[in-house]
């Protein structure tokens, strides 16, 4: 049976996509710009890219801060301060906190029956309040956010600190349950722990198991 489980949080219990679509439309608004599908989509190839790169260790976190916005919008013609930028969309994201379908009551379900911790790469100014909003916090023993650690998902330095901070649990019954192969199931794996992917099946070996909706993990951890 399962004692202890580690949620990611973006695409996970909140959607970033949700989130991201509110902040870049009140961004493009000050430029008297619409946030088209097309805008919107490559904004997240960009972002993608780039947190992909800081969790492979290629980029400080910094870069991606530095750099999204300079792209994204510098593809639109549009010179700005890339940084004062991206301090207003993550303004503007750190009042979202829409949730995944499932999300409530896949928490309300988990909680009393083992421990809840949620892990997530992230900036601290950005991930609290979305937390608070959304309601999260009394679910949790503890949230460890990236930036706060010092280290990130998928490395092995995040989660032997987390599992230090929490007591050592036997890692046998501990999961970790998110959407990213490169940060949550590569992180799973760096840290001994069964591993369980939200999304389509890709086959990829570092997922124990995989589920299309937040309620088929009960079952698992049941």
């Amino acid at each position: 049976m399962v004692k202890a489980v580690f949620l990611d949080v973006d695409n996970t219990l909140l959607d970033f996509q949700a989130g991201t679509k509110e902040a870049l439309t009140s961004l493009l608004a000050g430029f008297g710009l619409e946030l088209t599908e097309d805008r919107e989509a490559r904004f997240h190839v960009i972002n993608n890219r780039l947190w992909t790169a800081y969790e492979h260790g290629e980029i400080p976190k910094s870069a991606i801060f530095e750099r999204r916005f300079a792209e994204f919008l510098g593809e639109m013609g549009i010179e700005t301060d890339p940084l004062e930028a991206n301090e207003t969309y993550a303004k503007g994201l750190q009042q979202s906190a829409v949730l995944m379908p499932g999300c409530m009551e896949l928490l309300n379900a988990l909680k009393g029956t083992c421990r809840l911790f949620a892990v997530t790469n992230g900036v601290v100014t950005t991930q609290n309040p979305r937390l608070e909003k959304a309601g999260f916090k009394p679910y949790f023993e503890q949230i460890f956010i990236s930036e706060a650690m010092g280290c990130k998902k998928p490395e092995k330095e995040f989660f032997d600190k987390v599992f230090d901070a929490v007591g050592n649990p036997d890692k046998s019954r501990c999961i970790i349950l998110g959407d990213s192969l490169t940060s949550d199931m590569q992180g799973g794996r760096n840290a001994g722990i069964t591993t369980c992917y939200l999304g389509e099946d890709t086959g990829d070996d570092r997922c124990d198991f995989v589920i299309s909706g937040l309620m088929e993990f009960l079952k698992i951890v049941e």
